[in-house]
């Protein structure tokens, strides 16, 4: 009896940014979402595909090691900046080298790369390393093939999975109602973000240009919501501000999971934002946006998309100068999707998995966009990413609340030690006092005495004068 050929099973774990800060998901979530675009295309049995996630953040050296492909799902991960993944990037890249493991890099940011930094050697060594077997980045190609030498895998520009955002959310953006009139979106972020990427801008300015920007669109009866990208800190910012400026609840939008920051972005007529992938979520929308730059791959996607003039420098991101942008994008209908920019990812992933999986499809059959595109629309984002989001920002909250819990325990001992050394001083001083006092007493009893022997001299005196004139 013939033997049935067992057939091939694939683990591929997807290494991300998992975070509560939605963005960083939303990469995570279109990534995958095409990554089961491209098996159907090569005509992979899914039966046999099993996609695991791993933050990058906690490297499990027991899911690298049960994995078949290394992928790298894309974001801000090569960046010199204070994120510093290259710890990760090199325990990951060191265990898949040595057990022949293949990696992939996708849409990777190589934003903040100053070129100063001690980890410009652990770049190299990563990028050396025969494990990999293609990158491709989403800004900066020039200097990250400087960084990358002489090397023989494909390096390559793609957009952020997110642009694919409209298709891959498309069952959950059906009933967003229509609005009646003009909405503005104002997204807000912590005020720790901007010095964190060496910027002079705080909480209280970003209060000033939250204020200065609500004036202008009340001046002329503009509807506005203030919203986050889902951090929990950024979250924490906004109460602050709606806290401090009295600013109600109905203004106020705070996502939960990541389908809720996509339907959040939907319903707006035009978007200013800090957070980039509000901006990338707002361009896979149709949205016009203006975004303030403080990190060097925000203008780096308004000059993918077509639009560098969006990307507003710290000096420009007022009230009036940003109100006026929005004014001139606002009724922007051209702002389209840039076609061959959304398939230069989609590509890319074809090409990568077909050669990895050693498929061998040929280059020409590749899914054109519009075949793409009805693939992700009928394959809606699982509500388990919902369950997912909601863990994880719960998680993260725990954490914050654990962390001043314990920052108070620390303040509630010093301040007992405090008290007690208080009560110690008061002690010592109170006996000082006494003493002082019996001090001031016996000084006192001392004063009094050269008026005694002043009055027995001069009546000694006057004796003698007595019995002198006698």
């Amino acid at each position: 009896m013939e033997k049935t050929q067992q057939k091939k099973q694939w683990k591929i774990l997807v290494v991300s940014n998992i975070d509560d800060n939605f963005g960083d998901n939303l990469i995570k979530i279109c990534f995958e979402s095409l990554l089961n675009v491209v098996f159907e295309n090569l005509k992979m049995d899914t039966s046999c595909i099993t996609i695991r996630d791993m933050s990058i953040k906690a490297p499990d050296e027991t899911l690298i090691l049960d994995s078949d492909i290394i992928a790298f799902a894309g974001g801000g991960l090569f960046g010199l900046s204070y994120l510093d993944f290259f710890d990760a990037l090199d325990r990951i890249t060191v265990l898949a080298e040595e057990h022949d493991i293949p990696v992939f890099f996708s849409s990777i940011g190589v934003n903040n790369m100053d070129g100063n930094s001690e980890n410009e050697h652990k770049l190299h060594a990563i990028l050396r390393r025969k494990c990999i077997k293609a990158i491709s980045v989403r800004e900066n190609l020039h200097l990250f093939r400087s960084f990358a030498g002489n090397c023989d895998y494909e390096i390559c520009r793609v957009c952020d999975p997110a642009v694919w955002s409209r298709y891959i959310y498309h069952s959950y953006l059906q009933d967003i109602p229509k609005n009646d009139s003009e909405l503005v979106g104002i997204n807000v972020a912590r005020g720790g973000l901007f010095n964190d990427n060496g910027k002079q801008w705080k909480l209280g300015d970003e209060i000033t240009f939250l204020n200065e920007l609500k004036k202008e669109l009340e001046d002329r009866g503009i509807d506005y919501r203030f919203y986050t990208n889902g951090s929990f800190l950024d979250d924490n910012a906004l109460h602050y501000y709606a806290d401090q400026c009295n600013i109600s609840e109905e203004k106020l939008i705070y996502p939960n999971t990541t389908r809720e920051l996509v339907q959040t972005v939907a319903r707006f007529d035009c978007v200013a934002t800090i957070r980039m992938h509000s901006s990338i979520i707002s361009y896979a929308l149709g949205i016009p946006s203006v975004n303030l730059n403080w990190n060097d791959k925000i203008p780096y996607f308004y000059k993918n998309i077509g639009h560098p003039e969006r990307a507003m420098e710290l000096e420009h991101w007022h009230g009036k100068e940003v109100f006026a942008c929005l004014q001139a994008i606002r009724n922007d209908n051209n702002y389209q999707l840039d076609e061959e920019y959304l398939m230069s990812l989609y590509r890319y992933l074809y090409r990568v998995m077909n050669q990895l999986c050693g498929i061998e499809a040929d280059e020409a059959a590749v899914y054109d966009i519009e075949t793409v595109k009805a693939v992700l629309c009928d394959s809606a984002v699982p509500l388990q990413e919902d369950s997912t989001d909601y863990a994880l920002k719960l998680r993260k909250s725990e954490k914050h609340y654990l962390s001043r819990f314990k920052d108070m325990k620390t303040k509630d001992a010093e301040l007992s030690e405090l008290k007690k050394e208080l009560r110690r001083k008061t002690k010592e001083a109170e006996k000082k006092t006494k003493e002082s006092q019996r001090l001031r007493n016996y000084l006192n009893k001392l004063s009094f005495l050269p008026s005694v022997f002043l009055i027995r001299a001069a009546f000694y005196a006057y004796k003698k004068l007595r019995k002198f004139a006698k």
